[in-house]
């Protein structure tokens, strides 16, 4: 993840949030970004975007963090309040690649 992204999300947070737990909740919207837009690198254009998915994850609104692990890292959240980043799914689709088989 681009350090410019997560000063971006750093500076969204009114609180010191964990730095290992910011870098993990960078790699899972990085990881979710990369795969709904089909491409390799976060999509020019996109860094904010990114940065505010960071901070509504480290704010809690995604859902309450319940466990996060560290070796290939992993983040689990509480049942029923979870949305997911498929609420940014809309603003993510101008960034979208279509991929042909």
């Amino acid at each position: 993840m681009d350090a410019e992204i997560l000063k971006m999300a750093r500076a969204l947070l009114d609180e010191e949030a964990a730095e290992e737990a910011l870098e993990i909740l960078a790699r899972d919207v990085e990881s979710y970004i990369l795969a709904y837009c089909g491409t390799e690198e976060i999509p020019e254009g996109c860094e904010t975007l990114a940065a505010r998915m960071i901070a509504a994850a480290a704010e809690g609104t995604e859902g309450a963090v319940k466990s996060l692990s560290r070796g290939d890292f992993s983040v689990s959240f509480s049942e029923g309040e979870r949305e997911g980043f498929s609420r940014f799914d809309g603003r993510l689709n101008a960034f979208r690649k279509i991929k042909w088989k």
